[in-house]
């Protein structure tokens, strides 16, 4: 697991929303995370991920440029456990084959997503 410079895992936060980013970016930085993003396109997370990795990821799977699929393909193949955080049920059509990876609708508090980072984090030890 990568460290930052504050101690803890490096998650990377794939979101169009501003609000909603910038939220999910201040409740996991309390929590004593790294951030990286936030990434509003899947474009402009795939350059990241060109050099880096990150520990654990939360991706919202409709993009302005599309869904996630690829860098949740790319995620899986690197085996970083991410969680798929959307407010459209509908949207898991889109991603049918990743029916394993953990999904939490929104809106949701902010305990819930930094609790579900932490098991992933976790689980990934």
């Amino acid at each position: 697991m990568t460290k930052q410079a504050n101690g803890g895992p490096l998650v990377l936060i794939l979101e169009d929303e501003a609000l909603i980013a910038l939220n999910l970016q201040d409740d996991l930085q309390d929590a004593g995370y790294g951030v990286a993003g936030p990434f509003t396109t899947c474009a402009a997370a795939l350059e990241w991920l060109r050099t880096q990795t990150p520990d654990i990821a939360i991706l919202d799977v409709a993009l302005k440029d599309g869904p996630c699929r690829e860098i949740a393909l790319e995620l899986e193949r690197r085996k970083v456990p991410f969680l798929i955080y959307s407010g459209h049920h509908e949207d898991r059509e889109l991603l049918a084959d990743l029916q394993h990876v953990p999904w939490i609708e929104k809106p949701a508090p902010p305990a819930v997503l930094v609790h579900a980072c932490r098991q992933l984090a976790v689980g990934h030890t």
